[in-house]
């Protein structure tokens, strides 16, 4: 029997969504700081096991990042700020020995914690079970493509295997944790893309979710040339079309989380330089905030203000973080992955009320 006060609590945190992207718009809108941050994206380490193809973060020079104590002084400040959701990344967040310790606080708040990792060091029951009991709500795997040697290509390391079996590991140790995979759409494994929908189904996952390749964001310091052969040429946009068109009705016919149709058929327009018509909320419902504590609107942009001097809701609220604000109204970047892009299509009112069924799933997922 199903229990009758399921339906009401997704209806109300419905409503409550909508009124948290209500104020988000309004304070935009006015160019006021909004008093609460809604979904902050921590990078716990620079430290990394891979030497992926897209991402230079394993050559990120030595720094002192955060310690324990000062990441529990943020997850004190975004607590106050009524927090949804805390994403943890990196680098690969297990090579962080505290990581257990941070995600327990997270959950001692009552703020959703999710993670995102390669899945490398997952295929250790210890691990597992030490993750199980830190409370975490959700976790991502990356996963590019059901053949190793592909997916192994990309990410510079043998590490399919690992990642795989980490996962069915969660599913057997830890079911109470939603697991998704994410998929990096690049020019290597773009064919036959729509594989990935029934692999991930046969791993017993909850969610899939598949970004383009992109070479702002946190790979805008890494050369140009050296993404040679993962981006896409225009004479390969006709074919992309087709499998993006065959990954859509895929994920239709899945019981699993995807990315919102609207995001999915935005990926063409994206890659063709047109305009994706969506207004950008990056400082305003998430922020991002780097190993060492610098505080940015997004991954896009240096912090120029650090976690080491000052507390969060200071920088939040001060000047200097409201013109970087403005920095995000005015440029031209048009990202479109699957943070920055589904928050920003959940933010305007079309977007919304296209993804209402979308948007209570993901409640489900990751709170």
């Amino acid at each position: 029997m199903a229990h009758p006060k399921k339906p009401a609590k997704g209806l109300l945190s419905l409503l409550n969504d909508v009124v948290n992207f209500s104020r988000v718009i309004k304070c935009r809108r006015g160019q006021r700081v909004l008093p609460c941050i809604f979904f902050p994206v921590i990078w716990i380490t620079n430290q990394c096991n891979l030497r992926c193809r897209m991402c230079d973060q394993w050559k990120t020079k030595a720094s002192k990042e955060l310690s324990r104590e000062e990441w529990f002084a943020f997850i004190d400040s975004v607590s106050r700020m009524q927090a949804k959701v805390v994403v943890i990344t990196g680098g690969e967040p297990f090579l962080r020995p505290d990581l257990f310790d941070i995600i327990r606080y997270i959950r001692s708040k009552g703020i959703g914690c999710h993670l995102c990792s390669n899945g490398s060091l997952l295929n250790n029951i210890a691990i597992v079970q030490e993750l199980k009991n830190t409370g975490l709500n959700s976790i991502s795997i990356s996963l590019d493509s059901p053949d190793a040697a592909l997916h192994n290509a990309i990410r510079g390391v043998d590490c399919f295997d690992q990642a795989v079996g980490g996962i069915k590991l969660l599913k057997a140790i830890a079911p109470e944790v939603k697991v998704g995979i994410n998929c990096l759409i690049t020019r290597l494994n773009f064919c036959n893309l729509d594989r990935m929908v029934p692999f991930a189904q046969s791993l017993k996952v909850d969610q899939i979710k598949f970004d383009l390749v992109h070479t702002n964001l946190m790979h805008r310091n890494k050369p140009l040339e050296s993404f040679a052969g993962l981006t896409f040429m225009p004479q390969d946009l006709p074919e992309l079309e087709r499998e993006i068109d065959k990954l859509i009705v895929a994920c239709a016919k899945s019981r699993l989380l995807t990315n919102s149709r609207t995001f999915l058929k935005g990926i063409l327009p994206f890659c063709r330089k047109q305009s994706n018509k969506f207004k950008c909320y990056a400082g305003y419902f998430s922020c991002a905030v780097d190993a060492t504590g610098r505080v940015a609107p997004c991954d896009n942009f240096e912090g120029r203000e650090s976690l080491k001097d000052k507390s969060f809701e200071a920088i939040w609220n001060s000047e200097q973080f409201q013109a970087a604000r403005q920095k995000v109204k005015d440029c031209q970047e048009g990202c479109w992955d699957s943070t920055h892009g589904e928050i920003n299509i959940r933010c305007s009112l079309r977007g919304w009320l296209k993804e209402a069924v979308q948007i209570i799933k993901e409640q489900i997922f990751y709170l």
